[in-house]
């Protein structure tokens, strides 16, 4: 069986002129200065990309870095994605300045692999090229390169090219095979537009995979677009993948809406964002010190932004104290958007000189604002940074609160005990036990206030607490986390019991007395001020401080509440055993006659005409009777028992 190919991309770097491009095309046979100005002036501008075919399924794509001083911006750009890299050091002039900047670029953005390749070495002696040997292992000590092959070679008098390749193949073949699982990712490093192709974008691909008709969104834009074409180093292919350089023809968008720096994702892949939280660790060179709120040139995947970073866990960094801190949680507030995701690496540059001070990694990629030295937040940076999957997502779970995840994006930690599924979304236990507790404080409340109520709205209550939710997950939380000793939902009310507050023993025998009175008025309603000026309750309440909160607009509302009256409409009320005994009496009349006229309606009720139409307009409304001109039919709620 064939084993499968290993794609993996590779970043020359080093100083100007040291003969990076010149190897890359003895290596490749590809000239990667593509530019007139690149060949006129022998130094590289631009990304330049080759391919190299290492035998037994190994598959590189070179990116070759410019080195110039003035070009770190395109260095850096082209340093995302990589796998590995060799690091060129000319034998006639040894390590220099951008020498240095490079190597800390390449280990900031945490090159997982590569080797030193000392080139030119046909140009000086031997005793030369061994003490440049030297001097590039002192300088890779404690770097991704350390213990790493250095090998001499020469592009002019291709020498040590064979040695270069197994090398490069050894490095290549150790490295695990680049994962195709997860949401595509396309940082774009070049635009462009071909007859027939329409807009065209290149880049490495960072993660997962790509194919003909597949629907995405270069962001930052949120410009939908559909892949119409897929090439992997320069031939079409049906897809494309992780470790791979692709060219994508985009249908959707147009060329001016596209540069470099925007990155072509699946849904979900990645966040626009102008805030990060990050862990940032001083290069090993820089002496200098990062004050707090700094401003900085902040590089990510093809894209420059200005940004101030935060310290959140130290005064300052670097500077010529041994004791100085190196390492620090930050947050990094830019001036523009960056397309980024938890783990995505930066490089930090001084805003003036520029110099590269830092590299960083993306611990969040859409925090709050955070104080500094706060002890919560640092533990939850913390988790970020260390944490295991489990601990990462119930994180993310808890960031989530209220509004939680889809039940099926939880499926693999269903068995989490602080994982809560509930309808289609899945919460941490502990924001809903702080749901809850935010409830049954706003239940106690209501029913000190309003003692003879039954309860407060569900909807008043979802709004007060920001519920993240929509109407139909709120109402499935409150069922999910009803307590019979706290609170319950009672109908469209959330109450401390189905029968609301507990009363004190006046109130209570008030409100019983209240009912009997108006169990007596039977369905002659006189008002809600008529009743209360008649009722010898009211007159013994409105005088006792005890009873300040017994009024008859809140002894009524209890009475329907409580099922014992039936509100008509307005301020018509009438006991619900008078309703239920005149419903009785429709239903024996049309068990008799299909009709009922209005006079007859006031002979079997005992209505006046003021009561008696809005009673039989309730009575049309509620299906007990159907209006059939002057007259009234049996309506379905009779049918059905009611």
């Amino acid at each position: 069986m064939t084993e499968p190919s290993r794609h993996f991309i590779l970043g020359a770097a080093g100083h100007v002129d040291h003969g990076k491009t010149a190897l890359v095309q003895a290596l490749t046979g590809t000239n990667t200065d593509r530019l007139k100005e690149e060949q006129e002036r022998g130094i590289s501008i631009e990304l330049g990309f080759a391919e190299l075919d290492l035998g037994d399924g190994v598959h590189l794509g070179v990116v070759d870095m410019p080195g110039h001083e003035k070009f770190v911006r395109q260095m850096v750009s082209g340093a995302g994605g990589v796998d590995l890299a060799f690091l060129v050091i000319a034998a006639d002039e040894g390590v220099m300045p951008q020498t240095i900047e490079h190597l800390e670029i390449l280990d900031a953005l945490k090159v997982r692999s590569g080797i030193v390749v000392v080139t030119k070495v046909d140009a000086v002696d031997d005793d030369l090229v061994g003490v440049v040997m030297e001097e590039a292992a002192d300088l890779v000590v404690g770097t991704f390169l350390a213990g790493k092959p250095i090998v001499p070679a020469s592009a002019h008098a291709r020498t040590g090219l064979d040695e270069l390749r197994a090398a490069l193949k050894a490095e290549a073949l150790a490295l695990p095979r680049r994962a195709e699982q997860g949401v595509f990712r396309l940082p774009v490093d070049r635009v462009f537009t071909m007859p027939g192709a329409g807009v065209v974008v290149t880049g490495t691909c960072w993660g997962g995979s790509v194919a003909e008709g597949d629907k995405l969104f270069v962001e930052p834009g949120a410009l939908p677009v559909r892949v119409r074409e897929v090439q992997v180093h320069g031939r079409p292919a049906p897809r494309g993948a992780s470790g791979q350089r692709l060219a994508l023809a985009l249908h959707g968008v147009k060329r001016d809406d596209m540069a470099r720096g925007q990155q072509v994702v699946a849904p979900r892949a990645a966040v626009t964002t102008k805030r990060l939280d990050i862990r940032v660790d001083l290069m090993k060179h820089c002496r200098r010190t990062v004050k707090n709120r700094q401003r900085l040139h902040v590089h990510h995947a093809g894209r420059e932004v200005l940004g101030r970073i935060v310290l959140l866990d130290v005064q300052e960094m670097g500077g010529e104290a041994a004791a100085a801190a190196r390492t620090a949680l930050a947050q990094l507030h830019l001036e523009d958007d960056l397309v980024a995701a938890r783990g995505d690496r930066l490089v930090l540059r001084f805003y003036s000189p520029m110099v590269s001070v830092a590299g960083a990694v993306v611990l969040d990629a859409a925090p709050g604002q955070h104080k500094r030295f706060d002890d919560d937040v640092l533990a939850q940076l913390k988790v970020l940074e260390t944490g295991s999957p489990e601990d990462l997502f119930l994180k993310k779970l808890l960031d989530a609160g209220t509004a939680g995840l889809p039940a099926d994006a939880a499926a693999l930690w269903a068995e989490l005990p602080l994982l809560q599924v509930i309808g289609a979304r899945a919460y941490h236990r502990e924001a809903l036990a702080a749901l809850a507790e935010d409830v049954a404080a706003q239940v106690a409340e209501y029913a000190r206030k309003y003692p003879l109520r039954l309860g407060v709205s569900r909807e008043e209550v979802r709004q007060r607490c920001a519920f993240g939710g929509g109407v139909a997950e709120w109402n499935a939380v409150c069922a999910a986390l009803a307590a019979p000793d706290r609170w319950v939902v009672a109908g469209d009310r959330i109450a401390m019991s189905p029968e609301g507050p507990k009363l004190g023993e006046r109130l209570r025998r008030a409100i019983d007395e209240a009912a009997a009175e108006f169990e007596a008025l039977g369905l002659e309603w006189p008002g809600l001020d008529h009743w209360a000026a008649g009722s010898p309750v009211f007159q013994r309440a409105a005088a006792d401080n005890a009873l300040r909160d017994f009024k008859p607009a809140e002894a009524a509302r209890w009475l329907v509440e409580h099922g014992r009256a039936v509100s008509l409409g307005g301020e018509y009320l009438v006991p619900a055993r008078a309703y239920d005994a005149l419903v009785a009496r429709l239903r024996a009349h049309f068990a008799k006659e299909p009709e009922l006229t209005f006079g007859g309606f006031r002979e079997l009720s005992g209505l006046t005409r003021k009561l008696g139409i809005p009673m039989l307009e309730y009575l049309d409304q509620t299906g007990v009777t159907a209006r059939d001109g002057d007259l009234r039919r049996a309506g379905p709620a009779l049918g059905d028992g009611t």
